[in-house]
């Protein structure tokens, strides 16, 4: 006869069968690495892989949906690409909860952001103190909302490109969609027709009137903004893009690929000027230049000779729109938008005087109640004082000093080039912040906040620290010359040991 206490033994030649006891030591079994990763929801355990294709997502929303559709209700942060600037930041956040879900090491990129972002919320506290009136306080919401999510967007990226063959996917992603965009804004300048009156989207309302075609200087010549929220942002996202655009022109194989990359950079290059704005000029002009700096001469040299060449043809197709561009800046004295400019000088220091170092809260100076600030340094200023300016500089300046890093010190010349092309489009957007209140249009944000992103991924990628040597051009090298400062240290040791007296070492 057989018991039926629980303690009895199995009988021979049956099956064990699992016992109720067996399940309180699961607990103690998902305490382990490799149980935990199978048991991870779907969205968690492949996160990299989900955040890089919300990446793609999020470029794309960017720059195919007219700026000024948006989800109803939420205002300017209602943008959908706003919505999955959200969705990544959570990802983040979870991941950053889980061990193991961040790439190891260094990544200053977090502390910068995180930095930015104590910033903001420091001046949301700032704002709330002073006992804001309705609709500033609305703004302040908005403004709070839409920093955590482009910190999100950029983290993301920091953390979440995995490789380098990943990396170069988002940045010609962002090329491409940049083309599209262009392309657009052709169509529109030769009032072909107006691709952004035909887009509709169910559940997404127009919170202003399309921005449409405009017209600009005594030959009225269209002024376009394809895609984007102005003409201004138009231009300036371009010409932050065009430097990425061009270096994986000059690293694309030979066949298809190199003449669509080459397209891409002529679509870019040849839209810029159709926004018929000094601040795309401006930005071009510092980004190319940066660019430039790791370029040999002879690269130089034939950059520059194609680019007058595309400036004459374009000048033959489009006669006047040079001109008129010219004219923005030799007829500045009688120009109504730098006279506003430098009449805001004297509400900045009034504003600035009241609450120097914290400002009036990050968010709260709006037109509506104030005056149009159409230069984000100024509006930092009032807005976040010099605390606030020294975040919004860092923002751009780190970044570059990171980029420049890799240009100086990666082992293969196309990473030297991709850093030095990411370091001029920092500055660049530094500059063109000073032209116009750049944080209010998402897409020149989301653009700017992908490339910091990119910034640190590529530093990750390529493993930079500091400390690490300078390295010279390769003798195959024709893209990449060598740094100035290199070997520099060997160079004046061995000219110091050429010249000492006799008897000394």
């Amino acid at each position: 006869m057989s018991t039926t206490t629980g303690s009895a033994a199995p009988v021979a030649g049956r099956r064990r069968t699992q016992r109720p006891a067996d399940l309180e030591f699961r607990p103690v079994l998902l305490r382990r690495p490799d149980v935990v990763a199978r048991w991870r929801p779907l969205l968690v355990r492949p996160w990299r892989l989900t955040t890089f294709a919300v990446l793609v997502v999020f470029l794309c929303l960017q720059f195919l949906i007219p700026a000024r559709l948006v989800i109803g209700g939420l205002g300017s942060v209602g943008r959908p690409s706003v919505a999955v600037a959200v969705l990544l930041t959570f990802l983040w956040c979870v991941s950053a909860r889980r061990a193991g879900g961040l790439p190891p090491g260094r990544q200053p990129v977090r502390w910068l952001l995180g930095g930015y972002l104590a910033v903001q919320l420091v001046g949301y506290a700032v704002a709330y103190d002073r006992q804001l009136p309705e609709l500033e306080a609305s703004s302040a919401d908005r403004w709070l909302i839409f920093n955590v999510a482009m910190v999100g967007v950029a983290l993301a990226v920091t953390d979440g490109v995995r490789t380098r063959r990943q990396l170069d996917v988002l940045l010609q992603t962002m090329v491409g969609l940049a083309t599209v965009m262009a392309g657009v804004g052709i169509l529109q300048f030769l009032r072909i027709f107006d691709l952004t009156r035909f887009i509709r989207i169910p559940g997404l309302q127009l919170n202003r009137d399309l921005i449409g075609v405009s017209a600009r200087g005594d030959a009225d010549f269209a002024r376009v903004a394809g895609t984007a929220n102005h003409y201004i942002e138009f231009g300036v996202v371009l010409a932050l893009i065009l430097p990425v655009a061009l270096h994986y022109a000059f690293f694309a194989p030979r066949g298809r690929s190199s003449a669509g990359r080459w397209l891409c950079v002529a679509l870019i290059a040849s839209a810029i000027p159709l926004s018929i704005s000094r601040s795309a000029v401006v930005t071009v002009a510092v980004a190319m230049g940066l660019l430039a700096l790791a370029w040999p001469w002879r690269r130089r040299y034939n950059v520059l000779v194609i680019a007058v060449a595309g400036t004459a043809v374009f000048h033959v197709v489009n006669r006047g729109v040079l001109g008129t561009i010219r004219a923005l800046f030799t007829n500045m004295d009688n120009d109504p938008s730098i006279q506003n400019r430098l009449a805001d000088q004297a509400f900045v220091e009034r504003m600035f005087a009241q609450r120097p170092w914290l400002g009036r809260g990050a968010g709260t100076v709006m037109p509506e109640r104030y005056v149009l600030l159409d230069n984000q340094i100024y509006g930092t200023l009032v807005a976040g004082g010099v605390v606030g300016l020294v975040a919004l500089g860092a923002l751009f300046l780190v970044p570059y000093a990171l980029a420049r890093s890799t240009r100086l010190r990666a082992e293969s010349e196309e990473a030297r080039h991709l850093g030095q092309a990411l370091a001029a489009t920092m500055p660049a957007g530094l500059v063109a912040s000073a032209t116009f209140d750049s944080f209010s249009f998402a897409t020149f944000v989301g653009v700017t906040v992908v490339l910091i992103g990119a910034v640190g991924a590529l530093w990750r990628l390529e493993h930079m620290r500091p400390g690490l040597p300078l390295r010279p051009a390769a003798p195959g090298d024709t893209v990449v010359t060598t740094p100035l400062t290199a070997n520099l240290r060997d160079r004046l040791v061995a000219g110091w040991r050429a010249g000492a007296p006799v008897g000394r070492p």
